[in-house]
């Protein structure tokens, strides 16, 4: 079997009214060797990205509405690609750090092979050199650890991914459980978050428009903080797959086997935001309905 290749392994980017990161994000890849990059825009409407969108010599795929971050799969546009090839997705604010090593797609594979009960490989993603000048610094440190947690004997990490730099294997829906059985590569194979890196203190005119843009999402986190509205948002979405499951071995359409460490996790860092209460009620509400 050849070996994937940065050059020719198919690379999604999601896209949503912002440009400075997605342009960083595209450089990094680039500098690294990625070519076949598919633009995913969520129907921006933020001028400056859908100028660039319009020059860019990678391939853009403009959707009539915003599919959100899992777009790949709702809007059902890729499905030649992702139900028969290895593919990487990536949010468009996440880029690989300076110090990965060159052959990024090939050392993913390797992870992914070697672990064939997973289904996908991604970057971990770096917090120890986190600016103070984050205004979520904290947050995000308590929303990361326990993905640090699960040492595997090569090293890498059993930790879930939502949509953050990770290798794919095709046939895999997000709509399944199976979906978040992912490996992290321990460092240096790491990613920047770039969002963590910003001072909060000082908004762009681009900061403003995307705040607006997303001023309909409800959510406790401040509108100005869109990374920890989507960690509260994955911490659900792992809740409600892993109630899922539970749902169907009590029906007795699958076999009991031992709740992964993740899970715990994840519970607790429900419990640390106070949303536990809330996802434990959803359980109840679901066990009614069944």
């Amino acid at each position: 079997m050849a070996e994937l290749s940065n050059k020719t392994v198919p690379v999604f980017l999601i896209s949503y009214n912002r440009l400075s990161y997605i342009r960083q994000v595209i450089d990094s890849l680039e500098h690294f060797g990625f070519e076949n990059i598919t633009i995913v825009d969520n129907a921006s409407t933020y001028e400056p990205l859908r100028d660039y969108l319009g020059k860019t010599p990678h391939n853009v795929a403009r959707l009539p509405r915003n599919f959100g971050h899992l777009a790949l799969w709702h809007s059902e546009r890729f499905n030649n690609i992702i139900e028969r090839q290895k593919f990487i997705l990536n949010d468009s604010d996440v880029a690989p750090a300076p110090e990965c090593p060159p052959d990024i797609a090939a050392r993913l594979d390797e992870v992914l092979e070697r672990y064939p009960r997973h289904t996908k490989a991604g970057l971990s993603l770096r917090i120890d050199d986190l600016p103070d000048h984050y205004q979520f610094k904290d947050q995000v440190l308590a929303w990361e650890k326990p993905f640090w947690e699960t040492v595997l004997d090569d090293g890498h990490y059993e930790a879930a991914i939502d949509t953050t730099f990770a290798l794919y294997r095709p046939g895999i829906h997000c709509n399944e459980e199976r979906w978040w059985r992912s490996i992290r590569t321990a460092p240096p194979c790491s990613a920047l978050h770039l969002p963590w890196y910003q001072d909060t203190t000082k908004l762009t005119d681009e900061d403003v428009f995307y705040q607006r843009a997303v001023a309909g999402i409800s959510s406790q986190w401040s509108i100005t903080d869109p990374v920890l509205l989507k960690s509260q948002n994955t911490e659900l979405q792992h809740e409600i797959a892993a109630l899922k499951r539970e749902i169907a071995m009590l029906k007795g359409m699958a076999p009991v086997f031992q709740v992964p460490r993740w899970r715990k996790a994840v519970r607790a860092s429900l419990d640390s935001v106070g949303l536990l209460p809330f996802a434990q009620d959803m359980r109840e509400k679901m066990r009614r309905k069944k």
